[in-house]
């Protein structure tokens, strides 16, 4: 049963960062903030589900790769505002969800020790916020006498998020605020403009917000995690048979075969899908998707691919970089290479510039010679930190 969700909203466009990429895919230590967001909550044993909110202008590829993350029950498109990309998400979340967490996906040092209060506390009092408190001295601009004033601070609280709320409180705040036109900065404003109280619980002042370039430049140095590399090496290969498609790299490739296989006998996908595997230390594809299983059959390796990324995620790594090759005599892989490498970088969310693909042949020599079959081979380098209890102390 689904009794906690998480609505993730990472459909903002991230203009006061001046990049190409909206800031939530801005990568910190080789990790985007979006991921690093989306692992605390997969990790957590008290979500259930979770819905995330992306742009409309990304690609099939990128949103059905995030659709296959673990725990992610859907993937909504954000509105034209904050408040409508919510209200996108509370459609499709699960009617019997006791708890819903709402966060934004540019905090990405939440822990789960926060968002696990934040459930627990929100179960017991209907609606809380996590805040801390103002440190610096508050002044207000008085537009009339083009004069400022100082205000007491001790009365003042910056919000963070998860912001947590029962579901029929949030589900009632954002009926009525559709009814009564109004709008607010976050949901707990929402919640308090239907007279709920809404209760403050202590945040964390590593919970930051990336909002402008000077605070991804922070969170750098707010990180300063040792670093985990990690490198796994994966290969595969299926014969070529009559009467089926072939797809490598999740592009279908107009041929006269295709390759044999259990699933969709993408060799190039499987290879990628073990190299993360073994970079994690894990069992390869036949332990995580065993042959001769009616769920398995005909399998998308796509599917296969998202699951690989979601147990990296899980793992809190994330992927420097992927180094390819397919080997064959037909079909002639150099024409195809551009939309195999983008296909590839959509379900990692990944820039191009990280996946690199080259095709090979064997000179007639081999079952690739003969044109028998396909076989590719991966090798994948993750980044992670080390897990505090691995950290040696001087």
């Amino acid at each position: 049963m689904i009794t906690v969700v998480a609505i993730i909203l990472a459909a903002g466009s991230g203009k006061r960062m001046g990049g190409e990429l909206p800031k939530q895919f801005l990568p910190l230590a080789g990790r985007s903030l979006l991921d690093r967001s989306l692992s605390a909550f997969t990790s957590s044993s008290r979500i259930d589900g979770i819905v995330l909110v992306l742009p409309p202008v990304l690609s099939d590829e990128v949103k059905e790769s995030y659709r296959q993350v673990a725990k992610v029950v859907a993937v909504v498109d954000g509105g034209a505002k904050r408040q409508d990309s919510v209200r996108n998400a509370l459609a499709v979340v699960p009617e019997e969800t006791e708890i819903i967490l709402v966060h934004d996906a540019v905090r990405p040092f939440v822990s789960r020790d926060l968002l696990d209060r934040c459930a627990e506390l929100a179960r017991e009092h209907g609606a809380v916020v996590p805040v801390v408190p103002v440190r610096d001295t508050v002044k207000q601009w008085n537009r009339a006498e083009k004069t400022l004033c100082t205000r007491d601070r001790s009365e003042l609280m910056l919000a963070q998020t998860p912001q947590g709320f029962r579901s029929v409180i949030l589900r009632d705040a954002y009926g009525k605020a559709r009814e009564e036109g109004r709008e607010g900065t976050d949901d707990a404003s929402l919640v308090e403009g239907a007279g709920y109280p809404v209760i403050p619980m202590p945040g964390e002042e590593a919970n930051v917000k990336i909002t402008i370039p000077e605070d991804l430049r922070i969170a750098e140095g707010l990180l300063r995690e040792p670093v985990d590399f990690r490198i796994g090496i994966g290969g595969d290969a299926h014969s070529l048979v009559e009467g089926r498609d072939l797809w490598l790299g999740g592009v279908r490739i107009e041929y006269e075969r295709g390759l044999l296989g259990h699933s969709d006998g993408d060799v190039l996908l499987h290879a990628i899908a073990d190299a993360i595997y073994g970079a994690l230390g894990e069992a390869d594809i036949g332990q995580h998707f065993p042959p001769g299983r009616g769920e398995t059959e005909g399998i998308a390796s796509r599917s296969i691919i998202a699951h690989a990324r979601g147990r990296m995620m899980e793992r809190g790594f994330g992927l420097v970089g992927l180094d390819a090759v397919v080997v064959c005599e037909e079909p002639k892989m150099a024409p195809l290479v551009p939309a195999i490498r983008a296909t590839i970088a959509g379900m990692l969310s990944l820039t191009e510039d990280r996946v690199n693909l080259k095709g090979k042949t064997t000179e007639g020599m081999g079952f690739e010679g003969r044109k028998e079959g396909i076989s590719a081979w991966a090798v994948a380098l993750l980044r992670g930190s080390v897990p505090m209890t691995e950290r040696r102390t001087t």
